[in-house]
């Protein structure tokens, strides 16, 4: 199943970064590491939400498709008012789309239960020869934290 609601968003999505790792388990804490870097104007807590999630999508990436057979995933992150969204692509290789299990006992599939209920919506499509799978986050003016540059949300 895959929850997706129209884009929040109050103008285009304006690129923040994006970054390619290796396709192994070690790649997610640096993708999360990365997404710290580029929002830092976001509220710890909000963020601390949304890097949870981008550790189970790169996770998922390398565990369920040939990223984890020596390719890669790249992590993009982009905003706009109020909204930041986090994707992630994979190389491809599985036929079936990435969806959140049903069953509460399962060993596998919670990574996905999280980003349902973490984001405000989230989906996948088919990209450059691989799967893209993306997350968006409410991030209202009230949660942000100050910086001292401009802030592109």
């Amino acid at each position: 199943m895959t929850r997706s609601t129209t884009i929040r968003a109050r103008g285009p999505l304006r690129l923040l970064g994006t970054t390619s790792l290796p396709g192994i388990a070690r790649s997610a804490p640096q993708a999360r590491a990365f997404v710290l870097r580029v929002a830092p104007h976001i509220d710890a807590e909000a963020l601390a939400d949304i890097v949870l999630c981008v550790d189970e999508l790169v996770a998922n990436a390398c565990e369920h498709t040939a990223s984890g057979l020596g390719g890669k995933v790249t992590v993009i992150v982009s905003a706009a008012t109020e909204v930041l969204r986090v994707t992630v692509l994979d190389d491809g290789g599985t036929v079936a789309a990435p969806r959140v299990r049903d069953d509460p006992w399962g060993e596998n599939g919670r990574g996905l239960q999280l980003v349902d209920a973490l984001s405000t919506a989230w989906g996948t499509h088919r990209a450059l020869g691989g799967t893209a799978v993306w997350a968006e986050f409410r991030v209202p003016a009230g949660l942000r934290t100050a910086c001292s540059h401009p802030c592109p949300l």
